[in-house]
Parts: structure tokens; sequence; C-alpha cells
């Protein structure tokens, strides 16, 4: 039975749009940091596909400003605040991806733009990640308590269905659900009639993922995950004890120090054994370490297995942000999968704010997964791991923490 028109707004689709957004920014940020670097194909492929996502960024700001931030002032005039912070937030995030689609038209005519894109795909997700986070932690639920669903819908369809082609949805509709769990597709496909439906999984998918092949390879799994437990689940199956995998969380922590101070305790990854329960040692192998295209090896422990990994910094901007990730290796079946894990740093009152985070680029295999999940089911849940992480970073830097608790994406 489908919900009344007068029932709360359901905003699950802003969470599951940010996703995807999210998702395929890690990706071009990982396709450009490899070695060798894309081809022509592939580099012009990756320049279309940034592009479209700065138009598709852009004009899922204006129907925000144009007609769901004025509304929510007119219903919900306590939220003024936190929609002036909205408001700050979309003019920060146009710079960047104004340099985005500047960096974009140069790399799709030359390979040697492919740094400056790096960069300011970088530079974007400092704007937008914290941005995401908040619209969905703080906005929508106020949202949810003030709009209708008849409201949702009709803005919904005014601003993001019918500018578009029926093509434009298909293609739109497999990029929400490119890899995600039953729940999801079954949220996305269900806003279309079945007729319609039909066409467009079994007429506009295999161009998306040959689209998808194109830009990021044969090997990146594109497809929704139907017949497998969802990596990322709701909370309230984190307590089984079969709970599923999260592809992505965060931490963060206040502390009393420098940004400057803690970025050089991060980038010395020598003494990352400090505040890891599991990370054995660390030493740079190539590049000059700390800068974006240097590579580190991590050697790990937990019980009785041991495994070390070469990981590459992606991101590196002094005070401000540290990422790296894991670099698949064909060769090995268990070691083809990437994560991302980094550090942000704002400052805050007289600290920083330091936000520990992971997502996953690129999973294991499902079996590999199952075996993970019974040697090392820790790892199901890494924000734990993250948190700890933080703490230790503060005993480091020699100051007390006032605040911090661990978020999910």
């Amino acid at each position: 039975m489908s919900p009344a028109a007068d029932a709360p707004a359901d905003t699950r689709i802003m969470g599951i749009v940010h996703a995807a957004l999210q998702r395929d920014l890690a990706r071009a940020a990982d396709a450009l940091s490899r070695r060798p670097p894309p081809g022509d194909a592939q580099r012009i492929a990756i320049a279309r596909h940034v592009a479209n996502m700065m138009v598709f960024l852009h004009d899922h700001h204006h129907g925000e400003d144009a007609w769901l931030w004025p509304t929510m002032r007119s219903l919900a005039p306590a939220a003024s605040d936190l929609l002036d912070q909205m408001d700050a937030d979309h003019v920060a995030i146009a710079a960047d991806l104004e340099a985005v689609s500047a960096a974009t038209t140069d790399y799709a005519k030359s390979a040697t733009g492919r740094q400056a894109l790096a960069d300011a795909l970088r530079d974007l997700r400092v704007s937008l990640d914290p941005h995401l986070r908040r619209e969905e932690d703080e906005m929508m639920p106020i949202v949810a308590a003030t709009l209708t669903k008849a409201q949702w819908d009709a803005w919904e369809h005014e601003y993001y269905v019918k500018p578009k082609s029926k093509k434009e949805l298909g293609l739109e509709g497999h990029w929400l659900i490119d890899g995600r769990d039953r729940a999801v597709y079954d949220h996305v496909v269900g806003k279309v009639n079945p007729v319609l439906r039909l066409v467009l999984v079994r007429v506009v998918g295999p161009t998306y993922r040959k689209a998808c092949a194109t830009r990021w390879g044969p090997d990146v799994p594109v497809s929704p995950k139907l017949d497998q437990t969802p990596l990322l689940p709701p909370d309230e199956t984190m307590g089984s004890a079969r709970r599923p995998w999260r592809t992505g969380g965060e931490a963060s922590l206040l502390i009393d120090a420098s940004r400057e101070r803690l970025y050089d305790l991060v980038v010395d990854v020598g003494s990352t054994p400090t505040r890891s329960h599991e990370v054995q040692g660390c030493r740079w192998i190539s590049g000059a370490p700390a800068t974006v295209g240097s590579r580190f090896r991590g050697s790990n422990r937990s019980g009785l297995i041991r495994w070390s990994r070469v990981c590459e910094v992606v991101s590196a901007t002094t005070g401000e942000d540290f990422a790296f990730r894991t670099v698949p290796e064909g060769r090995d079946i268990t070691r083809r999968d990437s994560f991302l894990w980094g550090y942000h740093f704002e400052p805050e009152g007289t600290g920083t704010r330091v936000t520990h985070y992971y997502s996953v680029v690129k999973p294991p295999a499902p079996w590999l997964l199952a075996l993970y999940g019974i040697l090392m089911p820790h790892h199901r849940d890494a924000r734990p791991a993250l948190k700890h992480t933080l703490q230790q970073l503060q005993v480091a830097a020699g100051s007390d923490a006032r605040t911090g608790q661990p978020t999910s994406p």
C-alpha cells in the first residue's frame, strides 16, 4: 500500500543521491591516481562523466535553493540558522564546482591536466562532504517532520524529473543503484511504473554498464547487489552476530592542538603503530614522503593473521586533509580491493576537530568478505578503530578530548 499524500516526506533519496556522488568522485580520484595513467579513451570518458556530475550537482543545489530552502524558512523558522549554513555551504561548493568543471575541460583536451583535475576533486570533497553529512544528519530530519509526502514528491518532480528525458532518467536511475543493495534498488525503481521500469532496466542498463567499463575499467563492478548481503546495513542490524559490512564510516574528536601539529603527527606514517591496534609498521617506499602519489607499505597483524599492503597518498594538504588508498594488486586475489582512509582537520575554538574516515572504493570478492568476517569480525565496522586511533592521536598531541562521537556515512 502506498503512503498517504499527507504522510511525512520520505527523504531517503537524498542520501542515495549523495552516496552516488561520493562514490563516483572517489572512483574518479582513484582512476586519476593510477599508474599507468588513463589512456585517451578512458581519459575522455572520465572527463565527460565528471562534467556531467558537476551539472547534476549544480542542478541538485538549484532545486534546493529555488524551492526547498525557501519553503523550509517559511514553515520551520526555528531552522533558520541551519538553513543559513546550507546556503553558505552551497556558495563554497559552487566555487569548487566551477574549478572542477574548468579542470575537467582541460583534462578532456590533454592528459597534462590530470593532476589539476585530481587536485580540484580533492578540494571539492573538502567542502562537499561535510555539507552532505550536515544535510542528511541535521536538515533532512527537519524536512521530514515539516513537509508532507505530496509536497516532497511535487518538488522532486518539478525540479529533478520533469526537465529530463526518459533516457536521462534511466541512466540516472542506474547511476543511483550502481553497487547498491536491494533496499536502495527497490526504493529507486519503485518510483517508475512497471512497464517503463522493465524498459529502463533491460534497455538502458547495458548502455550504462558499457559506459562504466570505459571510464572505470571492466573490473569495477557496477551492477546492484540484489542477491548479496548489503555492505552498508541499517543501524538496527549492527548488534547481530551475522551483521553485514559497512562501506564506510567516520569518527571525530576535538583535540586541543593546532591543525599543523596534528597533521604532522598523522603524515609521519612510521608512528602509526603507536595509534593502531593492528598496524605493526609503515615505511615510505617511493616518492617524496607525504606528497600526492607517494607510496608506503603498511604491515599489519590481527591475532595470528599477518598481512601487508602498499598504500598511495591521494590527498595531502598541510593542516587540512590527508588521505591514502590501498593499492589494488591484480596478481593476488586477496589484494584486489581498495579502501580509502583519511583525516580531515578543521579549526574549532582553540583546538582542531579531526575527522578520521574510511570508505570502500573497491570491495573484496564476496567469498573473501565471508572469510574475513569469520577471521576478523571487528573489520565489519571500522568506526571503533577510528575512534581509538583519534584517542591515541590526542594522547600523542598531549591534549584532552572534549567531544567525539562516531557517525555513519
